[in-house]
């Protein structure tokens, strides 16, 4: 894992030295700035891999190349014996050091050969390209400033740049209030700073940015024709997944922890790692409750196997001591709609434990998305579309958000429209820019690297492929064949009733305490606070309008600069929160700042 920025055009080693210090806690064992031609190039990483003497950023001297990487290439072993037959010769072992001879070889197509998670800055001659890999699992973020592109892997990190705009995108606030996640895989909190976006590659040259799709999401909902047989489609499933936790494990000989919830996912994760490592495992769960029900069946998995295992529980004060550094680093929102802050919270407070123990973890991002896990799809997708419909309404009416709403629920309402749309949305941004997104903060705010198995190329392709009927047969089962292609795994660990136990997911982790939360967050937060915010008519709850205030004090009015002694009680006693606000309205030529930073709320 590694922490990426740069200059384009622009001969600038202070100004990059400071946006790549915004992220050094991606990159805790090495940091590095170098000027490449006219542009101002910055990369801090954690080992894994590589060892201190590779040389980040590489450049290729004879064709002037440079290349910046944050990720891992899983089939670089492959991809290098391939290039060696080619004529490259290669120096260390190493999956950065085959991206350049790639490029050269296949040029703005050499993403398409690449299997695993990434974020990929190619600098060459009288161009800059950006790429990230098929699902979003690393981030990476630009922003045009006339003939100069500024990019980083963190929103903070271009912040640091005096020419990049600090400004609310309205379009995106409204997404986020509607689905709970910013719904454009483009766009992101911030007006004129942008994501590329998964499976993409964005070139510039100094003039325009063009971009390209190297990977086009099939669509992921289809009836089986009869010509896919349902007990080969597991036996092959069963195969691809050994196969891939085998070479996850294998890369990089750092111990691997695992986020262990007792869910089918996560059970699995553990029990095919403890399979292939024949010996104990290390697993990890989070609780506020001895009568949470992840808790238990966490612990039973844990002794079915003889992991290490390790709880970590969680009390209310631990929560809000966390927010603050959370908010800062998610550089986004969470507002209801499909999900819930608290599985983002929760995830934050563990992978802060388990940093303190492994340089890598394995997570079950993308399982639920590509094998259909979410069983209110299917249940109450009717009910679903009214709760969103109803959140939309809050909207202006010539809001696009309200549009998209139309289009993922048209009239007359359809069950099946309306499952077949929310099965490819989420897999598209619900999974980049909520799970993805959270996760990749979550890991690299404490200079640790979380691994998405499903997400494994060979898995996801695998799955998109499959049917729908093979993964949700009818609306009392879920991911059937996963579960299907697990159960001898399980049966093995008397684990069986694995399979047939209820979804629970992050947030419950901390429902036990979630009143407590709110009840403390009211204290802060008052009705008559929440009553006169200048963005009252998005928020409902104390959660809501304190989660917007961070993300507003930290991303905007800080410019992506955190304070270590940050006190949630002084930021509301002292009406801080209020004074950012006024600060900005003040300021703002013309007086002019409800309309415009604002959105029209005309609440000022």
């Amino acid at each position: 894992m590694c922490g990426i920025c740069g200059i384009y055009n622009e001969k600038n080693l202070s100004a990059v030295t400071d946006m790549l210090e915004s992220i050094r806690h991606r990159g805790p064992d090495f940091f590095a700035t170098m000027l490449f031609g006219n542009h101002s190039l910055g990369e801090c990483w954690l080992n894994i891999v590589s060892n201190k003497d590779d040389i980040l950023p590489l450049v290729d001297g004879e064709n002037k190349i440079a290349l910046l990487f944050n990720g891992e290439i899983y089939n670089y072993q492959e991809i290098k014996r391939d290039l060696t037959k080619d004529g490259y010769i290669f120096s260390s072992n190493t999956d950065s050091e085959i991206i350049i001879p790639l490029y050269k070889k296949y040029k703005n197509d050499f993403a398409k050969h690449l299997k695993g998670m990434f974020a990929i800055a190619i600098i060459d001659q009288d161009q800059i390209l950006l790429a990230r890999d098929k699902f979003g699992i690393k981030p990476l973020y630009y922003h045009q400033v006339k003939n100069k592109l500024i990019f980083g892997s963190e929103i903070k990190s271009l912040l640091q740049y005096p020419g990049v705009p600090a400004e609310l995108d309205r379009e995106s606030l409204e997404e986020s209030m509607v689905f709970g996640y910013i719904f454009s895989e483009k766009r992101t909190l911030l007006k004129e700073i942008y994501q590329v976006p998964p499976g993409s590659l964005i070139a510039f040259d100094g003039n325009s940015i063009s971009k390209q799709r190297y990977y086009q999401m099939p669509a992921s909902f289809y009836l089986n024709n009869g010509n896919i047989d349902y007990e080969e489609s597991v036996s092959q499933l069963t195969t691809t997944l050994l196969k891939t936790f085998e070479l996850l494990h294998k890369h990089g000989n750092s111990e691997k922890g695992i986020y262990l919830s007792g869910g089918v996912d996560s059970t699995l994760m553990a029990v095919l790692s403890r399979e292939i490592l024949e010996g104990p495992v290390h697993t990890y769960t989070l609780y506020d409750s001895e009568d949470a029900q992840d808790f238990n069946y966490a612990r039973k998995v844990a002794k079915a196997i003889g992991s290490d295992h390790h709880e970590l529980f969680v009390t209310p004060s631990d929560y809000l001591n966390e927010l603050p550094s959370f908010i800062y680093h998610y550089e986004n929102l969470i507002a209801g709609g499909v999900f819930d802050i608290q599985g983002g919270t929760a995830f934050q407070i563990l992978s802060k434990y388990i940093s303190r123990h492994h340089k890598v973890a394995f997570t079950g991002e993308g399982a639920d998305e590509l094998f259909g896990g979410y069983y209110w799809i299917y249940t109450h997708p009717l009910g679903f579309s009214d709760r969103i419909r109803e959140r939309a309404s809050l909207l202006p009416t010539q809001s696009k958000a309200r549009e998209l709403v139309e289009n993922i629920f048209p009239y007359p309402e359809d069950e099946r429209v309306y499952r077949k749309n929310l099965f490819d949305i989420l897999m598209k941004s619900g999974l980049s820019n909520y799970h993805l997104w959270s996760v990749d903060r979550s890991c690299s705010s404490f200079g640790f690297e979380t691994r998405p198995p499903y997400l494994y190329d060979d898995i996801a392709e695998f799955a998109l492929s499959l049917p729908i009927d093979f993964k949700v047969p009818n609306k009392s089962m879920t991911k059937m064949i996963l579960k299907d292609a697990a159960l001898p795994y399980l049966k093995k660990y008397n684990l069986a009733d694995i399979v047939n136990r209820k979804k629970y997911g992050m947030p419950a982790a901390l429902e036990h305490i979630t009143p407590q939360i709110r009840s403390i967050l009211h204290s802060f937060i008052p009705d008559e606070i929440i009553n006169r915010h200048p963005f009252k008519q998005y928020f409902k709850t104390a959660l809501d309008v304190m989660m917007f205030d961070l993300f507003y004090y930290f991303i905007i009015h800080k410019r992506g600069k955190f304070e270590s002694d940050f006190s949630l009680y002084e930021f509301y006693k002292g009406r801080i929160n209020e004074g950012m606000y006024n600060q900005q309205i003040s300021s703002h030529p013309g007086g002019n700042f409800c309309q415009n930073l604002l959105v029209g709320t005309g609440s000022c």
